[in-house]
């Protein structure tokens, strides 16, 4: 990526112009590849303390910010590249002032707003069901537009939502089945993470070209297999004692066995649970951080290749992106990232 001689933004406010976009001093967005939602920072000026003393356009909380960041060539000044943030709920704003004049910050996250997804308890009971089918209902109750999935569809015999919030029970629930969700404010993606891993590389990076970096490789908390016990019930049996049975499931193998006592109904089940827990755990095992240049194209999710640092090379999957860009500091980037294993 070339270096870029300024940044400028679009910062459309309910899907209008009204004047955040030239005010914008720096900002700074972090992508989440599951269970987390992006977020962004946005600081900007607030003149004469126009908006802190309420006269005219004042942005307040749970209203829309979309976010797109325009790369500009050092030689023409032209647009060489834009990267479109996303859709965003407003959720905290802060003035502020003195010898550097007066600010506001406001702070956004890519979740809806208003309507309990977050907050709202629900207890429901679902049977012989999907996850996507369960992320269609969820999708139409927020008014999402989007529901995007690249996942395998077993059927789950039941599954109980105990007084929690939707966006709780969906994120618990990909989570059990070995499956990763991003929520979005317009939308839900969900997808089976091994699928993107075995994507190509979206960059190479060498020493050169980190700031600073910190690698580690670890065994504690990581795991070769699992045994997990669940209880089956057969309806047919007589007799009471025989009714309920205590069935154990073993995935991989020793040396290191993860013990789980997780709800289950069948064995097929169980396994996709077991598997899924191992393989989260694993994720730890080789994991890499570093600070560098800003690349609009390293997203979380994509696979990045490291090279020429010895036993830190190696294909990493991006779990997190931190992008900060200002008129002084330019684009930097903060990357979390783990080494790609094989999956159970």
């Amino acid at each position: 990526m070339q270096k870029a001689r300024r940044v400028t933004y679009q910062i459309l406010y309910d899907g209008a112009e009204v004047g955040l976009s030239s005010r914008c001093e720096s900002l700074s967005y972090t992508d989440n590849d599951s269970g987390n939602a992006d977020e962004i920072t946005i600081n900007l000026s607030d003149r004469n303390m126009e908006w802190a003393l309420g006269k005219g356009f004042v942005p307040e909380k749970e209203h829309d910010l979309d976010v797109t960041i325009f790369f500009h060539n050092m030689t023409n000044n032209s647009i060489y590249q834009l990267y479109h943030c996303g859709n965003f709920t407003i959720d905290d704003i802060t003035y502020s002032g003195g010898s550097g004049g007066h600010k506001c910050s406001i702070k956004g996250v890519s979740l809806p707003a208003g309507l309990g997804f977050q907050t709202g308890k629900v207890s429901k009971t679902w049977e012989k069901v999907t996850v996507k089918q369960i992320a269609e209902e969820i999708k139409g109750k927020y008014g999402m537009e989007n529901l995007y999935f690249w996942a395998g569809e077993p059927i789950i015999e039941k599954v109980d939502q105990e007084e929690q919030s939707d966006s709780e029970f969906i994120a618990k629930l990909c989570s059990d089945q070995g499956l990763f969700i991003k929520i979005y404010k317009k939308g839900l993606v969900i997808f089976d993470k091994s699928m993107y891993e075995a994507r190509g590389i979206t960059a190479t990076f060498s020493e050169t070209d980190f700031e600073d970096w910190s690698w580690n490789s670890t065994l504690i908390g990581t795991y070769t297999g699992a045994k997990i016990s669940y209880t089956q019930v057969d309806k047919k049996a007589k007799n009471k004692k025989e009714k309920t049975k205590i069935i154990s499931v073993t995935v991989g193998e020793e040396p290191r066995i993860l013990v789980l006592n997780e709800k289950a109904d069948s064995k097929e089940e169980a396994e996709r649970t077991a598997k899924a827990k191992v393989n989260a755990e694993n994720e730890k095992a080789v994991t890499l951080e570093f600070t560098a240049l800003g690349n609009a194209n390293i997203v979380a999710s994509c696979n990045i290749e490291i090279k020429g640092m010895g036993r830190i090379d190696g294909k990493y999957y991006v779990t997190k992106v931190s992008h900060d860009l200002s008129g002084s500091s330019g684009h930097k980037m903060k990357v979390s990232a783990y080494r790609i294993f094989t999956r159970l």
